[in-house]
Parts: structure tokens; C-alpha cells; sequence
């Protein structure tokens, strides 16, 4: 899969000086399909694996520049389920907010393999890790929680946020940070990711997921930055 072209990049990625701002509203999630055929679906995807389980999370209601390094997220609550069901072609109207991470170490970053029985992205490679943000937790802790939970490592420093992208394949918001590690991870600790590994330089096996593929360009900054610092 070829890599995003600069300009296909531009268009979705905000880079971040300091934290985004969450701004939550009490507008509902506009359901674009009828609630039975989203209920459906999740019974069959719960019945595939019943290790998903349903709960609060994020809808991205708008997006907006703040002009000083910052940007402004509105969002409201819903249901994981309204993001889970667009893998099985459901249109629910859901544009998820996540949390990546560039996690690195000595000048390598870690990347995992998703399980085959993920909702998206399923057996395709990314950098790790990676999660939803839930209500009402800042996105830095959630990815440092996220960073112990799916890969078993700790951050040497608190977990800085970087930019913030559009994956479109998927129809998130995915704010991204830089997080340095003690030490690689072993073996990953759950069934979200099958392997691990820590990848130098920037090819990435196959297949890869877009999103991944278009936060090289976010990765390849922290990695330069890792290696001039004193």
C-alpha cells in the first residue's frame, strides 16, 4: 500500500503545540439508520467475540483551528456500538474521537499487528497504540493508560500531544502523542494485538493501515526530535 501523498496529508492533519481543547455539548448523535439494524449488527459482531463489550465514548461533532497551535474538538456521548457496527456497513453518522501514540525507543518505534478479531483495521499493522477516548478522562492519561493495557510499557515522561488527524478510511478524529518508553515491550499482554515489534525506519509490513501509513510523517518529526536532543 503506498504511502499518503503530502498534499492527501495536509488537508486532515493539525499540528498540535499544546493540548487540544474538549468542549462536550448535549446535541444527540444524529442516527442516520434505524436502531434495530444497529442492534442487530452488534449481537453478531458480540457473538463473533465476546470479548467486546459496549460502553461510553466520544462523537466528534466539529473540528476547529484555534490559530495558536491549538485546536478546539466539540464532541457528545454515545455508544461504542454506533462505532463497532461500520465495520459491517452500518451508517450510523458516528465520527469516533481516538487516541494514538508515536511510542518510541532509542530511535525505534513500537508498532503492533491488530488481532484478526478487531472491529477495525483487523490483522493490519499500526503504530501502538492505540484506543478511544472515553468521557470525561484527558486524552494524555487515557493514552498512557492505553500504552500499559495494549503493550504492557510505561512512559518515561508524561505522554505529549502532537497533532491531530482525520482517518478517513475509518471516520475518526485521532489525536496523536509522543511517547518515550523505558523500555520495549515483551509480549503483547491482550488480545487487541497479536505481535509487537519495534520498527526502525519506516517500513512498515503489510498490510498496514492507512492511518498508520499517513502518521509517518508525525513519526518521522518525534524521531528527529529524540535524536538531536542533548
Amino acid at each position: 500500500m503506498a504511502a499518503p501523498s503530502p498534499s492527501s496529508i495536509a488537508d486532515r492533519l493539525i499540528w498540535l503545540r499544546r493540548p487540544a481543547r474538549l468542549v462536550e455539548s448535549d446535541i444527540a448523535l444524529d442516527i442516520k439508520v434505524d436502531k434495530k439494524a444497529i442492534a442487530s449488527g452488534w449481537e453478531r459482531m458480540v457473538a463473533d467475540n465476546p470479548r467486546m463489550t459496549d460502553g461510553p465514548c466520544l462523537h466528534v461533532l466539529g473540528v476547529r483551528r484555534d490559530g495558536h497551535g491549538g485546536a478546539t474538538i466539540h464532541v457528545t456521548r454515545t455508544t461504542y456500538r454506533m462505532a463497532a457496527v461500520r465495520s459491517l456497513g452500518i451508517t450510523t453518522g458516528f465520527v469516533g474521537l481516538g487516541i494514538k501514540a508515536i511510542a518510541h525507543w532509542r530511535g525505534k518505534c513500537l508498532i503492533g499487528q491488530r488481532s484478526a478479531s478487531c472491529a477495525t483495521y483487523p490483522s493490519h499493522w499500526e503504530f501502538a497504540p492505540g484506543g478511544s477516548v472515553e468521557p470525561g478522562e484527558d486524552p494524555i492519561v487515557g493514552i498512557g493508560r492505553e500504552l500499559m493495557e495494549e503493550c504492557a510499557a510505561r512512559p518515561c515522561v508524561r505522554p505529549k500531544p502532537v497533532a491531530l488527524i482525520f482517518d478517513r478510511s475509518v471516520g475518526n478524529w485521532e489525536i496523536i502523542h509522543d511517547i518515550s518508553m523505558e523500555s520495549p515491550p515483551d509480549a503483547p499482554p491482550n488480545w487487541e494485538y497479536s505481535s509487537l515489534r519495534m520498527l526502525e525506519g519506516f517500513q512498515f509490513p503489510q498490510p498496514t493501515s492507512p492511518c498508520s501509513l499517513a502518521m509517518i510523517e508525525v513519526a518521522r518529526r518525534v524521531i528527529t526530535a529524540e535524536q538531536i536532543q542533548p
